[in-house]
């Protein structure tokens, strides 16, 4: 694995959440009280932009079907909401992250 620098600490404020591209790999990064988390950018279910979505605490939620994701860990935590009802929905996929210096590094399997 080798890390790609995507961000500087001061970017991505407590709250926060920004859209990274590494390698043709579309990536979110959100600030959780300080803490940063990678997840994927495109929702699991139909591929709707994640960053145009809403952060609360560690809870990232897609602006198209309210399916929502724990940006920890990537599990979904909500299904997609269409016809009136709740349907399941994988994963999304999660990348290591670390700090050095004021640059918010991740993850990147080769």
């Amino acid at each position: 694995m080798r890390y790609v620098v995507a961000a500087k600490v001061a970017d991505v404020l407590p709250g926060q959440m920004k859209s990274f591209s590494a390698e043709g790999t579309k990536i979110l990064i959100a600030n959780v009280g300080g803490a940063f988390f990678a997840i994927q950018q495109k929702c699991p279910h139909m591929g709707a932009n994640l960053c145009k979505g809403t952060l609360v605490g560690g809870v990232v939620t897609c602006p198209k079907h309210s399916a929502s994701f724990d940006v920890e860990s990537g599990e979904a935590l909500e299904g997609p909401f269409i016809l009136f009802r709740r349907l399941r929905t994988k994963k999304a996929l999660t990348y290591p992250v670390k700090l050095e210096g004021d640059s918010v590094l991740i993850g990147l399997w080769q």
